[in-house]
């Protein structure tokens, strides 16, 4: 389960900080989306990615 946990945070951090593919105008950003941590373009709000919790389903 630890390994997951360090995948999802890689992933999120190689992410972080690029340009958003679907409106070119923002620069994605760690955050949330639906409660889910994720990581997300705070001018289109489309999230990238998102990583659920999977303990609590």
């Amino acid at each position: 389960m630890e390994d997951i946990r360090s995948d999802g945070e890689t992933l999120l951090s190689r992410l972080e900080g690029n340009s958003c593919p679907q409106c070119t105008a923002g620069t994605l950003e760690r955050g949330t989306y639906k409660d889910n941590v994720a990581v997300v373009c705070p001018a289109c709000e489309t999230p990238q990615v998102q990583l659920w919790d999977v303990g609590s389903h």
